[in-house]
């Protein structure tokens, strides 16, 4: 019969490897046999290798009932661990390999709107140079979690809550009021932030807590305004095309209206009031990234720079 290696103080470190991997497999499948069947090995090797971990680690990683395994509140913080260590280990010994081609999968999220119009066309060209990688695009308004939904990458705005995630400064930008110039011709055009309650301002909506308070600066005062309208939508994508049909007035970031505002498709309003800057970052989980997760956000990092409006800047920070 199969088995994992034993030392006399636990496993072995490859044997420690080993098993890492086979306990994120089980979490990731639900089942031992479904991992036995993959690796091709006997379902008592992979339920010895999850024992040996719960021996070693001095608890009980998951719950097994006769229809599912369950991850006890010990097995969850392990799991990211697992995560970590294994990518570590991944990337340390890829990285001996520095001329070798790309492989592997990556998981990417970034906004609706953003990720539709830039993220993924640039996704397209990079694997275009690089076939061996797999990605995968997760578009949402939300902050995902990163480490729950499996995401190597995501690009956020910031300023970023503290956390123990990294992030790389892409680009400089700010929020602008923006609208057609059709409907500017229409309504009028604010001269004070106070101006737009009188407007048809589209607003992004969020679970329980719609973005309708829109912030503003006038000499060195932070205020803000509450604005509304006839019509909300929870996907940034909507809300600008709507706006560049003249339904009404938005809040966007610099690079989502970079191109309408150069093909004229958007007119910004109240520059002089602008909040302060809104960097966009690319935030992974901490540990050595893998190569094929390093060159995508150089690849990212240098289209950007050109590409979009404000200054680019290099330079990875934890969050911590």
């Amino acid at each position: 019969m199969e088995k994992l290696a034993i030392h006399p103080w636990g496993l072995h470190d490859v044997d420690r490897i080993d098993a890492l991997r086979i306990f994120i497999d089980v979490v990731d499948t639900g089942s031992f046999s479904g991992v036995a069947r993959r690796r091709a090995i006997a379902t008592s090797t992979v339920a010895l290798a999850v024992s040996q971990l719960e021996e070693m680690l001095g608890g009980q990683l998951l719950a097994r009932s006769t229809r599912r395994l369950t991850l006890t509140h010990e097995g969850a913080l392990f799991l990211e661990n697992a995560r970590r260590i294994v990518a570590d280990w991944d990337s340390s010994i890829t990285g001996l390999r520095e001329d070798g081609p790309l492989s592997g999968p990556l998981r990417v999220t970034a906004t609706n709107d953003f990720g539709r119009s830039t993220i993924r066309p640039l996704l397209d060209a990079f694997q275009a140079k690089h076939p061996g990688v797999q990605v995968t695009l997760l578009l949402s308004d939300e902050a995902v979690n990163l480490i729950d939904k499996k995401i190597d990458l995501a690009f956020r705005s910031g300023p970023l809550p503290d956390s123990s995630l990294r992030a790389r400064l892409l680009v400089r930008g700010y929020r602008h009021v923006c609208a057609s110039p059709a409907y500017w011709d229409r309504a009028g055009r604010p001269a004070h932030p106070r101006d737009l309650e009188a407007h048809n301002c589209i607003v992004l909506d969020r679970p329980g807590a719609p973005l309708s308070l829109w912030p503003f600066r006038e000499a060195d005062k932070l205020f803000n305004i509450k604005v509304g309208g006839d019509r909300m939508a929870s996907d940034g994508d909507i809300i600008r095309t709507w706006a560049m049909e003249g339904h009404g007035v938005v809040l966007k970031c610099s690079w989502d209206i970079a191109d309408d505002l150069n093909a004229r498709r958007l007119e910004t309003v109240l520059d002089d009031f602008l909040f302060g800057p809104v960097d966009l970052y690319a935030v992974y989980p901490g540990g050595a990234p893998s190569r094929r997760l390093t060159a995508l956000v150089d690849s990212v990092a240098a289209s950007l720079g050109g590409a979009h409006a404000g200054e680019s800047a290099a330079g990875t920070t934890r969050l911590t």
